[in-house]
């Protein structure tokens, strides 16, 4: 097993497993709020770090698949040789728009992490945490993209 497979599988299972436990929780809460008149105090921010968990994972599972919208209106007319180049320059914009959310990510960790969310204590940084890791693995699949076409024939 390849280091690639073993990144995709453990990506979905996280993705999946957060997206079950954002329904979970949303759902049981809005039960215990509707029949008992009481919830479960730290669902919500739960809830809320799933979701950004689940969005940031899915963001490196579709770049793995090359599954972000493009608009090739211009290179499905190109030749192959200048759609390479137009790959690269594309590859080239996501490194320093990555770079830029992996910068911001980062001082926000500097800034968050003695601060603890109300309801779980658990550390603001943990919530930035992932836009730097997610950034930072897309932006390792961005220059080895830009790696394997610079040798494409």
């Amino acid at each position: 097993m390849n280091i690639s497979h073993i990144l995709d599988k453990t990506l979905k299972f996280l993705s999946i497993l957060a997206l079950v436990t954002m329904i979970l929780l949303v759902f049981f809460n809005a039960i215990l709020r509707y029949f008992f008149d009481s919830g479960i105090a730290w669902s919500e921010e739960f809830a809320r770090i799933c979701f950004v968990y689940m969005i940031f994972l899915g963001i490196i599972l579709i770049a793995k698949e090359k599954g972000h919208l493009t608009v090739d209106i211009i290179t499905s007319y190109l030749p192959n040789k200048y759609k390479i180049i137009f790959n690269i320059i594309s590859d080239i914009l996501i490194l320093v728009s990555v770079s830029f959310i992996a910068i911001g990510a980062y001082q926000l960790i500097l800034l968050t992490h003695t601060q603890k969310m109300p309801a779980t204590g658990i550390s603001s940084a943990f919530l930035y945490l992932i836009a730097l890791i997610s950034s930072c693995l897309y932006f390792c699949l961005s220059l080895i993209d830009i790696f394997n076409s610079k040798y494409k024939k």
